[in-house]
């Protein structure tokens, strides 16, 4: 069945959950603050229905689409009740259950509709910095969080692919993360065979979901990395696990293993920079360790996994903590975070839109 249906099917059931809840106690007269706690307790909940999916034990899987409805629900439930409340309070009348469920109805279905056509929605996102090492003017495309099969239709991820392939860039780079644990291994190899006829070269890095490390919650695993590498040596993908590749005479890229990948990933001391005066672009799934990479005279680092926080509030919790998306410098040094071309688990994505971004390298003086 359709991801988009079965996900409806899930908002369906957490509305009439919430809305059970909400008829045995409908008819209690709360004073003010009392209400004011309620509405607080639901913005709270939602919060955590949207962190757990994204940030929870992996063992929750099998409710995380339910977790994932029961968001969708609480947080327009939150915002009706406020509106409704500020209303009544201002016209003095007395509340009715069956008004504020109607525009909580209203609000959650705008919502849900909001939510599943940004997931669907893909754009690219224009970036230029300028650096005097580069000789030349470059155009780069970066591509992170695909996690085709998960929650998106492929018909999205071949528009997307088409799109990067027509604006003929020096170099693709596909940021981990492309394929995850939902993944089939026929939607594997369907995917690399859609960078097959790329003129210019595609790059590949690991993210922390590609080898289906928790497979055993969705289903078993589909396979190997040994499968997955093959399928891309056949369509012309080169993997960087910590290694060098050249793009062009004044531009290098390093593709670094993910963090993810304790014993596999090698120390940034160790990766020495073989042409300190080429312009170095790091591309690295997580965003976590940007200063540790500026010892390889990193001028761009190139980052994806967050989502962008994928829903609402979570972006702005994500940036108070640490990289959410967008730019970071350090020096001279910058990393730009893709919020992603894609989101995960469900096609449902309330923060940023799904993006790749298209990278201009031009010679000159950083401004």
């Amino acid at each position: 069945m359709n991801g988009t249906i079965i996900f409806a099917l899930w908002f369906i059931a957490a509305e009439a959950a919430l809305t059970a809840v909400q008829l045995i106690f409908r008819k209690r007269k709360l004073k003010t603050g009392a209400r004011v706690g309620v509405i607080a307790g639901e913005l709270l909940l939602a919060v955590l229905f949207a962190f757990l999916p994204l940030g929870g034990p992996v063992q929750l899987r099998a409710v995380q689409p339910f977790m994932f409805a029961l968001y969708a629900a609480l947080l327009p439930d939150v915002c009706a009740d406020i509106i409704c409340g500020v209303i009544y309070k201002v016209r003095k009348k007395e509340r009715r259950f069956g008004a504020v469920k109607a525009v909580s109805l209203i609000f959650g279905a705008a919502f849900f509709v909001f939510g599943v056509v940004n997931m669907l929605t893909v754009t690219p996102k224009y970036h230029t910095y300028t650096s005097e090492k580069l000789k030349t003017e470059h155009t780069v495309v970066f591509i992170a969080d695909l996690h085709v099969g998960s929650a998106q239709p492929f018909s999205v991820t071949e528009k997307t692919v088409a799109e990067v392939r027509d604006l003929k860039p020096d170099a693709t780079i596909l940021g981990g993360d492309i394929v995850d644990d939902y993944t089939t291994k026929q939607e594997m190899e369907a995917t690399f065979r859609l960078f097959a006829d790329f003129e210019t070269p595609v790059y590949y890095l690991y993210g922390n979901h590609d080898r289906q490390g928790h497979a055993e919650y969705a289903g078993g695993r589909k396979f190997t990395q040994e499968d997955l590498e093959a399928a891309m040596r056949e369509n012309g993908v080169t993997v960087l696990r910590d290694e060098y590749a050249e793009i062009a005479p004044d531009l290098l890229l390093l593709g670094r293993e993910d963090i993810s990948e304790d014993e596999g990933r090698k120390d940034i001391a160790d990766l020495p920079n073989p042409a300190p005066e080429k312009y170095l672009i790091v591309a690295d799934h997580q965003p976590s360790e940007f200063k540790k990479n500026l010892a390889a005279g990193t001028d761009l680092q190139l980052s994806g996994h967050t989502h962008a926080g994928q829903l609402f509030p979570l972006g702005p919790l994500y940036r108070l903590i640490g990289y959410c998306h967008g730019d970071y410098t350090e020096g001279e040094a910058v990393m730009n975070v893709s919020a992603g071309a894609c989101g995960w688990r469900v096609p449902f994505r309330t923060q940023a839109r799904c993006n790749y971004e298209v990278i201009r390298l031009t010679p000159g003086v950083a401004g």
